[in-house]
């Protein structure tokens, strides 16, 4: 990743507006200019807003319904009606959808953008991945042929 920020602050063209931090005159995010601190503060909380929420639907919702769908194996559904996980399962890839160009148009206006809201999912993925983490239970087995010799970690 250096080498390529290396590569590329080496080579830009000097009439390059991405590559470059903070608000500026050039920066104009779906049709907005974003030429002070506090619209630059306020695009970033709400890329923040919105890569959190990405992430923890992903992580969370998108498996708990993705499996309810998908799994060939799981023929009975006893947590949701027929319509309630049709609705779900398709207003959630739906919003996804519409999430993932609404940030596409919005982090590829300047390189800082991008990086925070990469960043926060980042952040955000370390958390979720812990909880779901700490809602299970995991043994570990020896290399011995007696499985009661199993150590159990919680």
């Amino acid at each position: 990743m250096l080498l390529v920020l290396l590569i590329v602050s080496i080579f830009r063209s000097e009439k390059s507006t991405y590559f470059k931090f903070g608000p500026s005159k050039d920066l104009i995010v779906i049709s907005v200019e974003i030429d002070t601190w506090k619209k630059w503060i306020l695009l970033n909380i709400f890329i923040w807003l919105v890569k959190g929420c990405d992430v923890m639907v992903n992580e969370i919702g998108s498996p708990i319904l993705g499996f309810r769908v998908y799994n060939p194996d799981k023929k009975i559904i006893d947590d949701f009606t027929k319509n309630q996980l049709n609705f779900l399962a398709n207003a959630m890839w739906f919003v996804n959808g519409f999430r993932t160009v609404l940030m596409a148009v919005i982090t590829i206006t300047q390189v800082d953008i991008a990086f925070s809201g990469m960043i926060v999912s980042e952040i955000v993925s370390i958390f979720t991945v812990r909880h779901l983490l700490n809602c299970k239970t995991f043994v570990i087995k020896n290399n011995l042929e007696n499985e009661d010799d199993a150590i159990l970690m919680v």
